[in-house]
């Protein structure tokens, strides 16, 4: 085979013009992004149950859900989280089950559970892990809260016709056309919310009501009696007499626009903001989707300069870096080797053996779709890994055909042999390859999931080098080695080749002759070095890593602030850790390069911290964009612990995480899962962790996720309250109706839904006195206290409860 290619150019050069077409005709088809797939195939149930505790949740919604799943297949472990108002099940799958077949048995099993109490609503069942996010969207401006949630609706249908179908809005509860009446007006009514509520439910119809048939066509009806304004609902009528007088909900309530938490709000530069969050599915590419958003980004920007659009959590800068520094280094890495070469050989000699790089890597991108390889941070270790490798393989081969010809026999001849001579080397270092990388391929796990890309990519390089080195390397060399005559080389040749034999006998031998006379010196000294390596790891001072640290250009601060607290106070926290985020920009600003602002856009998202486990307006998250890394000056540690000393302490702060948001499969360094039933000895093993851990230097941002809830009063009956013809019922569901609000009716107006909520107005259900004044509507219009009926007690439970099976 080697002899045949050698003497047949006219093949050898048809291959590989194959090889390089296979591989221009198929890189519009490679996918980049961030990381291989490793998410394990999870499915996760989740469950509201408004307004009910964590050990509510527990007791009637997981319990009977983890029961439900006993029966189905293939299911690895159940991790199950009752938290306020929220029941999460996450079902992992083991590794031979089927996604779809597993996540329709788990659907059929939740759908069967038939005894769930009535406040709990509809479970809604997803599959994770099926998107990445790629890149997101700010929006602010000067409007309303309602025209920023209108604009950016249609922000993301523009942006779905445009080809970027997976965007979610972030910064918005739910829309409500929210009814507050007072406590005054209800007892002149003599009527509950829960009753003004079915009231208003009553008088909002739209619904079809038949078929007339007629002898000349068919007609519909419809009763459309529906209020869609505010205006509208504002004359609609709740109580009317005999002799005509009516009461309209606009004479007892206030109705406003609203949305449902006020907590629930993202904030830039002290003005109101939206966020659009842009995700891929895994078929798509990163770098693609992220350069259709920024193209469509700039457009709507000069379509609307009174909008701010800014681009922020960019995961695909890091890639397209890391893409470029491979770029760099390829052509960087061939035409070094290429100087080299030429030291030594003949230009034309020196072309071909570089030209086997290129080949060799366009003729494997061919196979990448088909193997289910992507370009990711990854497969280009492995990229970087083979172009030495490729270059070692190619050299050897050329040196060696270079000696054949140097002993006076033919090119052709030269080559043949000289090939044939190596191949043997060659494929053995190839075979050994496999065998130390080959074994990355089998590790199990998320790790695993990650690692195997790089033996995976680096054989299939090798692979298809060995042809190219075989059969067309030798038919260029061949050509290439007619006109190589050493003897004829000229005076800087000679001279060069001179310094090379010198530096062969009189450094390199006289070196061997040392040592070997020395032997058991140099024996000795090469195993004392292999000891101390091995106590600088076992002592520290060489770092172990579970995962590589890859300093990206976004950090997050997180706020976790005790249950309870209110909005206005984790407002006051923020203002502190952005101040000091200002301070920790204006020092730092001094050494970047031109005095660049390090800070590029922070934003802040109440109700919400993804590490602590819970939302509400105790918890927030301030994301920050850095100057991209290749530009700032500094680490990524340096500057968060700048950022914490000028924040300073705070008071009444249960954790503040400041840290890079976390991709990959690395996790959490150290995560320790205590598992019992006491949740106080719990929380007890907990704290006596947190303060073991914290006395080593260097630990940082210690949390644990078993915290208090918020402070409770558990009201109950007194005894003979049922001799006054009243139930728990009763009181429980005007409570929840005054208090928590009722969703009266849900309408739908252009693409958005607005529920009609309503509830007491605010200055009625904000201290322990209207509490104590409530009064209880018997069905016979008797309207009781509260206080003759029930009593109560302040009590606390837990803000989460975790379980794993």
């Amino acid at each position: 085979m080697i002899a045949g290619f050698a003497r047949h150019p006219t093949a050898a050069n048809l291959l590989m013009l194959v090889f390089l077409a296979m591989g221009v005709l198929t890189l519009s088809e490679i996918r980049r992004e961030t990381f291989p797939d490793f998410a394990p195939s999870e499915v996760q149930v989740r469950i509201p149950y408004p307004g009910a505790t964590a050990e509510e949740v527990e007791e009637v919604v997981c319990r009977r859900v983890e029961d439900a799943l006993d029966g189905v297949s293939f299911v690895k472990e159940i991790r199950s989280e009752a938290r306020q108002g929220l029941a999460l099940i996450t079902v992992e799958m083991d590794a031979a089950g089927k996604p779809q077949l597993f996540m329709d048995d788990i659907d059929k099993e939740i759908k069967a559970i038939t005894d769930f109490p009535q406040l709990v609503e509809d479970p809604i069942i997803t599959e994770l892990g099926r998107t990445d996010p790629v890149i997101s969207i700010i929006v602010s401006g000067p409007m309303s809260v309602a025209d920023l949630k209108a604009y950016s609706e249609d922000l993301k249908n523009r942006m779905q016709e445009a080809g970027i179908s997976l965007i979610d809005i972030e910064g918005f509860s739910d829309h409500q056309f929210r009814v507050e009446v007072s406590s005054t007006a209800l007892r002149r009514l003599g009527m509950s919310v829960a009753q003004l509520a079915a009231i208003i439910s009553a008088q909002n119809i739209n619904l079809p009501a038949g078929t007339v048939e007629t002898a000349d066509r068919d007609l519909l009806l419809r009763f459309v009696d529906q209020k869609r304004s505010l205006h509208e609902l504002e004359k609609l009528v709740i109580k009317s007499g005999k002799k005509g007088a009516e009461v309209v909900l606009g004479d007892v309530a206030r109705i406003h626009d609203a949305f449902d938490l006020a907590e629930d709000k993202n904030m830039v530069n002290n003005s109101r903001s939206a966020t659009l969050n842009i995700r891929k599915t895994k078929k798509q590419d990163t770098i693609r989707i992220a350069g259709k958003v920024k193209a469509f980004v700039k457009a709507e920007q000069q379509r609307h300069p009174q909008i701010t659009l800014i681009l922020t959590q960019d995961n695909s800068r890091i890639l397209a870096d890391r893409l470029q520094m491979l770029v760099t280094n390829g052509w960087q890495g061939l035409i070094l080797v290429f100087l080299v070469l030429w030291l030594f050989f003949t230009l034309r000699i020196s072309f071909w053996v570089v030209v086997g790089l290129p080949v060799s890597f366009f003729g494997a991108f061919f196979f990448l779709p088909f193997m289910n390889l992507t370009i990711n941070m990854m497969t280009m270790v492995g990229l970087l890994l083979a172009l030495g490798l490729l270059m070692d393989d190619a050299i050897v081969i050329g040196e060696n055909i270079a000696a054949h010809r140097q002993r006076g026999k033919k090119a052709l001849a030269a080559v043949v042999d000289g090939t044939r001579e190596v191949a043997a080397g060659v494929l053995s270092s190839f075979i050994t390859t496999i065998c130390v990388l080959g074994p990355l391929s089998f590790i199990d796990g998320q790790i695993g999931k990650v690692l195997k890309v790089v033996p995976m990519i680096l054989i299939l390089v090798l692979a298809v080098s060995l042809v190219e080195a075989f059969f067309i390397l030798p038919a260029h060399l061949s050509h290439a080695m007619q006109s190589y005559d050493p003897d004829n080389a000229g005076r800087l040749r000679k001279k060069f080749d001179g310094f090379i034999e010198w530096t062969r006998e009189n450094l390199v031998g006289r070196t061997v002759d040392f040592l070997l006379r020395w032997r058991y010196l140099f024996i000795g000294s090469v195993i004392g070095f292999f000891i101390l390596s091995l106590g600088l790891v076992a002592s520290g001072k060489i770092k172990v890593m579970g995962f590589p640290e890859i300093e990206g250009d976004v950090v997050v601060a997180r706020l976790l602030m005790p249950q309870g607290t209110v909005l206005a106070q984790t407002e006051k926290v923020v203002e502190r850790v952005l101040a000091g985020l200002e301070a920790m920009n204006t020092e730092l600003k001094q050494i970047q390069p031109g005095q660049q602002d390090l800070v590029i856009t922070s934003s802040v998202q109440f109700n919400k911290n993804d590490e602590s486990y819970e939302t509400g307006p105790h918890v927030a998250t301030i994301t920050v964009d850095l100057l991209a890394a290749e530009k700032r000056t500094g680490h990524i540690d340096d500057y968060l612990a700048l950022w914490r000393e000028k924040t300073g302490p705070l008071a009444d702060v249960i954790s503040l995480t400041m840290s890079e948001p976390g991709f990959g499969p690395a996790g959490r360094p150290i995560e320790i899962r205590v598992r019992g039933d006491d949740l106080e000895r719990m929380k007890e093993a907990t704290v006596e962790m947190h303060s073991w851990f914290s006395r080593f230097a260097g630990v940082i941002n210690l949390a644990d996720d078993l915290r208090p809830g918020k402070p409770e009063l558990k009201i109950r009956l007194r005894q003979g309250a049922a001799s006054l013809g009243v139930d728990a019922a009763t009181i429980a569901g005007q409570l929840r109706a005054g208090f928590f609000g009722v969703t009266a009716d849900e309408i739908q107006i252009g693409d958005e839904s607005y529920e009609i909520d309503v509830r007491l107005r605010e200055q009625d259900r904000n201290s322990l006195g209207d509490l104590e004044n409530f009064k209880i509507i018997l069905a016979d219009g008797r309207q009781i206290p509260l206080t003759a009926l029930a009593q109560w007690e302040e009590g606390r439970g837990w803000a989460r409860i975790a379980r794993h099976n």
